[in-house]
């Protein structure tokens, strides 16, 4: 049996702005059926009975979809019905009145309470109804069908029936777009961090029902705000998340754009914010298994290296891109790429001689103290080595250094080495851990 949410904008006009809210509307509420519809101009419904086991039950979905459309839109009233015209009529109905039935017995004992002219359907024939005193639904549904067809039209018998399930219901599904692109007028004009937040939630709400429709997650998107023309006008604010994983959920996008608002200064307040999805990707089933996943702890480190890259800039956060060479400062490679991992990248094996975790961009100096290596006031003594490298012959810079582990008298650990051609200069080129 087929069951119905409707959320009603009693706000709603026949206008192409109304037609685009309840466009955003229709997009956000694709995450719990893929069977929606804009309903009777002024209303969004959504088929759910397939949807019930997935979001814990007719409660729990009810509520989960109507905080959803809540945040798109408002003011809503929602209905629950096994017809959708029937769930349109709840919907409306006044406080008194149960706005959440199962069953087609429920259904029709709920709207025998309503006026006849809650249908709209009815309007042309309101002074006949009148005069027979039929003033509820339930007073012209008890009418004598024959006669009720030879003096209304068919537009008001489909109507009663569809509305009392009595027969199927032909509504227009609600097909999405190919690309992405929305845009919101703000009611208030935001200009700091939570406000910003808190006036694109309606456009995620969108993208991650159109993401959800089309089983599909993206790498980056871009928010355009939209400050006021006039004589101080300026072009808009561009903000830019990206994702090293393709993402589709709520809180990965909140979580990255809010870091980046931190760090974004409008100058001027909004009046609009414009999204703009860029290259959507298939993404891969979530399978879910009795044990540990180690797809999920990946996962994990890849959000927060995304969450760090929005708050330290994209050039914070560098991935090792080992170059094959023998000179050490040509090996230590790094790259502000996050999107392909780290062990594509790295060697099979690093050596049985010791590296630095920290190695420095360029060798430092030392100064010498009774023919000692001496870093920070310290005498360094040299506990391991030397190692040889010798190489750079072929670009015209010939190095020959004989490297060391040397330690100080907390010890501290470092890699120093010497040139060979003059035996008594030191270099600090890297830290232990």
């Amino acid at each position: 049996m087929p069951l119905w949410i409707c959320l009603r904008w009693p706000e709603a006009s026949r206008t192409p702005e109304s037609a685009a809210r309840l466009h955003a509307l229709a997009l956000a509420l694709l995450r719990y059926s893929p069977r929606v519809a804009c309903f009777r101009h002024d209303s969004v419904v959504l088929e759910v009975a397939a949807s019930l086991a997935l979001f814990g039950g007719v409660r729990a979905l009810f509520r989960r979809a109507q905080a959803t459309a809540h945040k798109v839109l408002t003011p809503l009233l929602p209905g629950m019905a096994p017809s959708a015209t029937g769930a349109w009529l709840l919907a409306g109905a006044p406080c008194t009145s149960g706005r959440r039935v199962l069953q087609p017995r429920s259904l029709a004992r709920e709207l025998d309470k309503l006026f006849v002219d809650s249908l709209p359907e009815t309007l042309p024939h309101r002074e006949w109804l009148e005069n027979v005193g039929c003033h509820r639904l339930g007073d012209l549904r008890r009418l004598p069908r024959q006669g009720l067809q030879q003096r209304s039209s068919p537009a008001l018998m489909h109507a009663l029936d569809a509305a009392y399930a009595r027969v199927h219901e032909g509504v227009a599904w609600f097909h999405p777009p190919a690309r992405f692109r929305q845009a919101h007028d703000l009611d208030f004009h935001p200009q700091h961090a939570p406000a910003l937040l808190a006036a694109v939630q309606p456009l995620l709400l969108s993208l991650c029902g159109w993401l959800q429709n089309r089983q599909e997650a993206l790498h980056d998107f871009t928010l355009l705000i939209h400050h006021e023309k006039g004589r101080q006008s300026c072009a808009p604010t561009r903000v830019a998340p990206r994702f090293s994983a393709a993402s589709w959920r709520l809180e990965d996008f909140n979580r990255i754009l809010k870091e980046q608002f931190q760090h974004c200064t409008l100058p001027l307040p909004a009046v609009r914010l414009e999204l703009v999805a860029g290259p959507s990707h298939p993404r891969a089933p979530v399978a879910e298994t009795l044990f540990p996943d180690p797809a999920r702890h990946a996962q994990e480190e890849q959000r927060l290296l995304d969450l760090l890259a929005a708050r330290l800039g994209q050039g914070g956060i560098l991935r090792p891109r080992p170059l094959a060479h023998h000179l050490p400062e040509r090996v230590n490679h790094w790259e502000a790429d996050l999107s392909a991992p780290t062990s594509a990248a790295l060697p099979a094996a690093l050596g049985v001689n010791p590296r630095p975790f920290w190695l420095l961009a360029e060798p430092r100096p030392l100064p010498v103290r009774q023919e000692r290596p001496v870093h920070q006031g310290r005498p360094l003594r040299l506990v391991q080595g030397p190692e040889r490298i010798e190489t750079g012959w072929y670009e015209g810079l010939h190095h020959r250094r004989d490297y060391f582990v040397a330690e100080d008298p907390q010890g501290a650990r470092y890699w120093v080495f010497r040139e060979r051609e003059t035996g008594d200069r030191w270099f600090l080129h890297g830290l232990f851990a």
